[in-house]
C-alpha cells in the first residue's frame, strides 16, 4: 500500500508541476472566468461563452474516443466519461436560441496512439472533474438552476470513484520510464492545446437568450 501511494504521488507531482509550469509561462484570459464560477460571480452571457468554448474542446476529444485502445477503454469506463452532452444540456438549459451545431470546434487534438498517451490527455479533462461540484454549489448559489450546472456535476457521487479508476490505471505505467515520458509529454500537450484554444473564447455563445435564460 505504501509503494502505491509512493508512485501515485509521482505521477501526480510530476503532471500538476507540468501544468503549473504552462499555465506560469502566460497570462491566460479563461482561468479568471472559471475563477468567477467558482466564486459564484459569473453572468449567464459569460457563462455561455465559457460553456460554449468548453463544448468546442470536449466534443472533439470525445469523438477520438473510439481510438482508444480497447482494454483501457474498459478498464476506466471512457464511454462513461464524455461530458459534452451535459454541456450541451447545460447550454439549452440556459435559453440559447438554436443548438450546438453551430458552435466551432477546437480545430487540432493531440494525437494518441498508445494507452500512456491517452492517460496523459485524459488527465487534462479528467482532474478538473475533481472541482466540480465546489463550482455546481457556487453557481446555484448565483442562481443557476440544476439543468443549466451538469457539466459541473459530472458523475455525481461517483466522482471519486471514477478518478481513483483513471489514476490506478495511471499508476499501473510508473515504474516504466518510457510510458511516463509519453503520459507526460501528451499531458503538456493536450493542456497547451485546450488554454490556447479557450484564450479565444469571448463571443463563443453567439446567441440570444431566451426569456427563459437566467
Amino acid at each position: 500500500m505504501r509503494r502505491r501511494c509512493a508512485s501515485h504521488d509521482r505521477r501526480q507531482t510530476a503532471f500538476a508541476a507540468k501544468r503549473g509550469d504552462s499555465r506560469g509561462a502566460r497570462t491566460a484570459a479563461w482561468p479568471s472566468r472559471l475563477r468567477r464560477c467558482g466564486a459564484g460571480r459569473i453572468d449567464a452571457p459569460a457563462y455561455l461563452d465559457l460553456l460554449a468554448r468548453l463544448y468546442g474542446f470536449h466534443q472533439l476529444f470525445e469523438a477520438e474516443f473510439v481510438k482508444a485502445p480497447p482494454v483501457l477503454a474498459d478498464a476506466i469506463n471512457l464511454a462513461n466519461r464524455r461530458r459534452s452532452e451535459l454541456i450541451a444540456g447545460d447550454l439549452g438549459a440556459l435559453g440559447i436560441a438554436g443548438g450546438v451545431a453551430d458552435l466551432s470546434l477546437c480545430p487540432t487534438l493531440p494525437r494518441c496512439l498508445t494507452e500512456p498517451q491517452w492517460l496523459g490527455a485524459l488527465y487534462v479533462t479528467e482532474g478538473p472533474t475533481l472541482g466540480g461540484a465546489q463550482i455546481a454549489r457556487a453557481l446555484a448559489r448565483a442562481g443557476f438552476a440544476r439543468e443549466q450546472r451538469q457539466f459541473c456535476e459530472a458523475y455525481g457521487e461517483r466522482r471519486g470513484w471514477m478518478w481513483r479508476t483513471f489514476l490506478d490505471r495511471l499508476e499501473a505505467h510508473a515504474d516504466d520510464s518510457e510510458a511516463a515520458v509519453q503520459a507526460e509529454n501528451s499531458a503538456q500537450t493536450t493542456f497547451d492545446v485546450f488554454e490556447a484554444w479557450m484564450l479565444n473564447w469571448q463571443g463563443a455563445a453567439d446567441f440570444t437568450l431566451s426569456s427563459t435564460a437566467v
